[in-house]
């Protein structure tokens, strides 16, 4: 089993690649991304380079000027609020649970860090050029692998959070 903490920038990007692309609909890890000969492949492939071309990276103002919409696959859906000094809180959308966690960018990679339900996440989200639903990576407990979707939550001060750019 591969340890997912371990995982280089290039790394998530080409397994993020792989869920959009390839295997949308599947939610364990897909076999033959950790290869290293599949991976240099990948990234020198024309899709490849279009889909990253699709990417942008994310600014601070960007993300503490929102709440953030964050479901997954499984069905989870959390609300996170950046603030300013890296710190996180997180609310479930439909019951009263929360947690706080940390988050910080890295090259415009929004990485985030909590525990939830005693699981441990770790959230790679990169921003889409196209649109503000955004796509994610997420490794719970280090070992199961997750493909998100996230989108800014519209506060008044800052207009329509969820408009698609034409």
């Amino acid at each position: 089993m591969p340890l997912y903490s371990l995982l280089s920038e290039l790394d998530r990007k080409v397994i993020l690649f792989t869920y959009e692309k390839h295997d949308q609909h599947k939610i364990s890890l897909p076999s033959g991304v950790m290869n290293e000969e599949y991976r240099a492949f990948i990234i020198t492939e024309g899709e490849y380079i279009l889909w990253e071309l699709e990417k942008r990276k994310l600014t601070e103002v960007e993300v503490v000027a929102h709440a953030w919409l964050v479901t997954s696959i499984t069905n989870l859906s959390l609300v996170f609020n950046f603030k300013e000094n890296n710190q996180l809180h997180i609310d479930n959308l439909f019951d009263d649970d929360q947690c706080d966690g940390h988050w910080q960018l890295e090259h415009g990679i929004l990485k985030v860090r909590f525990v939830y339900h005693n699981h441990g996440y770790d959230i790679n989200i990169i921003a889409n050029n196209n649109r503000s639903i955004h796509s994610a990576l997420q490794i719970v407990d280090n070992k199961n692998v997750e493909f998100l979707k996230v989108a800014p939550i519209s506060d008044a001060k800052y207009g329509k959070a969820l408009e698609h750019k034409t």
